[in-house]
């Protein structure tokens, strides 16, 4: 009864309706992208922070900034070439995303996809509780496409659930844009999924079109 109530106030009886849905027959999110091929914005945070990639070694670290994770999940996406960024301040993590390519698992939608060659997957992009409303997401997100940018890419994509309204303003703060939407219809053992994206864009994917861009 709590957890009503709580997604109640955070977004009335449509975020309540569709948060029922996804636990039975329904689920969508909203894609996002952030193109590469011009520098992303300009952000200050107002802590002092240090952008760079975990790698093994840091696994202890990561766990202390995410209890909920674990050692092998860590280790494994490492391997499969994976790309953790984060931000320290005081030498300890409060900030951090995961960013993939190829074939990707989106866990929400209970899902895999393959990514076209010139975009990559951003997620799990999560910020310790006391350091949010700092730019800090932002500020990691600007090294994350310049990183990818330097490395040939031209978009990063994302899902948000369209009831998280606060991450949909944080990513359109740090040069996200919204373009579709993706998700699944299940009954019993039928499932339909479907993806409508904006047709000035391209679904997840689809090798970009020369003559578009």
């Amino acid at each position: 009864m709590k957890r009503i109530v709580d997604v109640w106030r955070a977004g009335g009886l449509k975020s309540l309706w569709f948060k029922g849905l996804a636990k039975t027959v329904y689920r969508r999110a909203v894609l996002v992208e952030h193109p590469l091929d011009t520098p992303p914005p300009s952000v200050t945070p107002s802590v002092s922070v240090e952008i760079g990639l975990l790698n093994e070694r840091d696994v202890d670290e990561y766990l202390r900034f995410r209890p909920d994770a674990s050692a092998a999940d860590f280790r494994l996406r490492l391997q499969q070439g994976h790309v953790c960024f984060a931000a320290r301040h005081d030498a300890r993590v409060v900030s951090a995303a995961w960013i993939a390519t190829g074939r990707v698992w989106i866990d929400y939608l209970t899902c895999e996809i393959e990514l076209a060659r010139d975009e990559a997957y951003l997620y799990e992009s999560f910020t310790a509780p006391g350091f949010r409303g700092n730019n800090i997401p932002a500020l990691r997100g600007a090294y994350e496409a310049r990183h990818f940018r330097d490395a040939g890419y031209r978009r990063l994509v994302a899902v948000i659930m369209p009831e998280n309204k606060p991450g949909l303003r944080h990513a359109e703060k740090a040069g996200w844009n919204a373009f579709g939407v993706m998700g699944y219809v299940k009954l019993g053992p039928w499932r339909w999924n479907f993806c409508r994206v904006d047709p000035k864009s391209r679904p997840p994917g689809e090798t970009a079109d020369p003559a578009r861009t």
